[in-house]
């Protein structure tokens, strides 16, 4: 069985920029993408997302692959397709491999290398994405892109069938912990240095919509990021939160392998 390499970038001069503005894209432009879909009775739905790590293994987030409900068979991997829920490749899960820190302190530690039962046939629609290097953390102001299939309007409950990209930008956690310590409906509200806050702009927030969770950050087309929590349907006044890849690079690449 061959299992390709993993590409990881160490990137000198991360610049900070400035546009906001989400527009239609495609599988084409974001290959490694792929949509993480929950049985339900007799239908697969999207339920979080997710990236190609190799030919056999995709990125995640450990919730989406955890829960008292969670078993292999009532999750599975759509890849190369930009419309949700249709077209692309079917793969079943083998097994789903969690950081051992996971569930010892708050949200930390939500990462995920999940094997599949078969693998990818790589090309256009289904590749690779460069993961960014161990102990590489990101500036403040720093643009990067949400790529997924999660609602674009604030506070909005459904999800859109099309693929999208947004620019958000870093903002700081410890703005950003302040702002979770304030919201009294949010049990889990630690933020760590493992973790990198996102928002519209520097200093506002980002809406989540739970269905793009475990979807890739990227950073000129680098991963650099894993969407991880958020307030659903809630204002883009609090910042989206998400795993940050260069605390678990090597992790990620040695589970990789197995």
């Amino acid at each position: 069985m061959a299992v390709l390499a993993l590409a990881v970038l160490f990137i000198a001069g991360l610049a900070c920029s400035s546009a906001e503005e989400g527009k239609l894209t495609s599988i084409e432009e974001y290959p490694s993408l792929v949509q993480v879909e929950n049985r339900a009775g007799l239908l697969w739905l999207q339920f979080c997302a997710g990236s190609v790590l190799t030919s056999y293994h995709i990125l995640s987030t450990a919730r989406c692959f955890s829960g008292p409900n969670y078993t292999n068979r009532n999750r599975r991997v759509r890849a190369g397709t930009s419309i949700r829920g249709s077209e692309g490749i079917i793969r079943e899960v083998a097994r789903a491999y969690l950081h051992p820190s996971f569930g010892l302190l708050g949200n930390d530690g939500d990462v995920s290398v999940v094997r599949l039962e078969t693998p990818m046939t790589l090309g256009n629609t289904i590749a690779q994405a460069p993961i960014l290097g161990e102990g590489i953390y990101l500036p403040y102001g720093l643009q990067l892109q949400l790529v997924g299939w999660g609602t674009t309007s604030e506070g909005g409950n459904r999800g859109d069938s099309n693929l999208y990209e947004l620019d958000i930008y870093t903002v700081s956690n410890d703005e950003c912990l302040e702002t979770y310590l304030g919201l009294e409906d949010v049990v889990n509200n630690t933020i760590t240095e493992n973790m990198i806050c996102t928002g519209l702009s520097s200093t506002k927030g980002r809406d989540l919509d739970t269905r793009d969770e475990g979807a890739p950050l990227f950073y000129t087309g680098v991963t650099v990021g894993i969407v991880s929590f958020g307030v659903p349907n809630g204002e883009d006044s609090v910042p989206l939160v998400s795993t940050a890849i260069s605390s678990y690079t090597n992790w990620i690449v040695e589970t990789a392998t197995l």
